[in-house]
């Protein structure tokens, strides 16, 4: 594997087109889906985009409010100062995932392109991005071969000792197994004609049907 994501960082990502909405705008789509956009801001990016039942999850773990959490990933990514390159991938892929989730197929293929730029030199998450947007361009063939690639990349040093710190830290969360979020593609194929929000799900992933979770639960990072 080639140098990317720190090992710990990379155990975590193991969750009709329109334009990212404001916070302002978020708070205006429904009353349940409303949230405090200083407040947000203000987090630091770990508390925000990583802890759970924290920063955007308080919203996006709400039914129906999948939406307004990808607007307000956008809002924290664009106004948030001092963010690094793996915060931006981090807050970008979550992004995906809401707006993929709540059928924003285009714009979530559009985060997909920069995200698959934004790892090129990381063979694991490029070709977990590959797979992410040729499940959503129903094209079979080339998640197949995303997914033959994914396969394929050697397990690093420290993984096994990775997972004992995932663990840890989230003992609440099924933990990665090698390759990671292999998985998750696994469960694009199996599901391939299902929505995203489904087939993204622990029901879809051979082996793993019972550790069921919701999306925005699946992703600690």
């Amino acid at each position: 594997m080639r140098a990317g994501l720190p090992l710990l960082v990379l155990l975590g990502v193991a969750a009709c087109q329109q334009a990212p909405e404001t916070a302002q705008a978020a708070t205006t789509l429904a009353p349940a889906c409303s949230y405090d956009a200083e407040a947000m801001l203000a987090l630091d990016v770990d508390t925000f985009d990583s802890t759970p039942d924290a920063g955007w999850r308080t919203v996006a773990n709400i039914p129906g409010c999948e939406a307004a959490g990808a607007g307000l990933l956008a809002t924290y990514r664009e106004q948030k100062p001092g963010l690094s390159a793996d915060d931006v991938g981090g807050l970008l892929h979550h992004e995906f995932q809401l707006r993929a989730a709540s059928g924003q197929d285009d714009a979530a293929k559009e985060i997909a392109q920069q995200l698959i730029s934004l790892r090129a030199e990381d063979d694991v998450m490029r070709s977990y991005h590959e797979a992410e947007l040729a499940f959503l361009a129903r094209d079979l063939e080339a998640l197949t071969v995303a997914r033959d690639r994914l396969a394929t990349v050697p397990k690093p040093d420290g993984f096994e000792a990775g997972v004992e710190a995932f663990k840890a830290k989230y003992p609440d969360y099924p933990p990665p197994v090698w390759p990671i979020n292999l998985d998750v593609v696994d469960g694009f194929i199996t599901c391939f004609d299902k929505p995203y929000a489904e087939a993204y799900t622990f029901s879809c992933r051979p082996g793993r049907e019972d550790d069921g979770a919701n999306l925005t639960r699946q992703t600690p990072e």
